[in-house]
């Protein structure tokens, strides 16, 4: 089993964490602030520029320990997503197929028979590098990937054509078509 929980996190410069009664980490920054609470049995201690999660001697270790591995990997994104935003490329393929992006709506020219706007959430920035190529980016990772795999989702990849919404650098099969002679 991985032992992620018993890994420190690093609190770099420009980041303060606060842990309130054990169960309450705030994270404050120049950007932003949030507030996560933790289940019962999981505790965390500030010290030295290192925040440490520690489990409880309860009869529910073997459950606490999953939850232990995950408050960690939450908490050090939450704090990598203060120091630097999370960015994800997407990849448009297909023939007439374009995004254009102004402040508030993502507009998709995927080869229906309308067009689809798709409101950007507050917190997500989203560029048009090109008009087939996307730069989703933000503070939290869970966001931006989410963001991310519903724009996918809208034009789901076809390994016949080629065609549709991937992210970018990630390896898509391409299928070949069994043609009868």
């Amino acid at each position: 089993m991985s032992r992620i929980g018993t890994a420190p996190i690093n609190i770099p410069a420009g980041v303060s964490v606060e842990c309130h009664d054990g169960s309450r980490v705030l994270i404050k920054s120049s950007k932003s602030e949030k507030e996560l609470s933790l289940c019962s049995g999981i505790t965390c201690e500030v010290a030295c520029n290192r925040l440490v999660i520690r489990i409880g001697c309860d009869e529910q270790v073997d459950k606490l320990k999953p939850m232990w591995g995950t408050y960690r990997s939450i908490i050090n994104n939450i704090i990598n997503g203060m120091v630097n935003d999370f960015c994800i490329d997407l990849e448009i393929n297909g023939v007439g197929y374009k995004a254009e992006c102004d402040g508030k709506h993502l507009t998709l020219y995927l080869g229906y028979s309308h067009n689809i706007k798709y409101k950007i959430p507050d917190g997500i920035q989203i560029k048009c590098v090109k008009p087939t190529h996307l730069v989703i980016s933000g503070m939290d990772k869970q966001k931006v990937y989410m963001i991310a795999s519903d724009i996918c989702k809208i034009r789901r990849y076809d390994p016949y054509k080629g065609k549709g919404v991937i992210i970018k650098g990630k390896f898509m099969l391409r299928k070949i078509v069994n043609k009868k002679k």
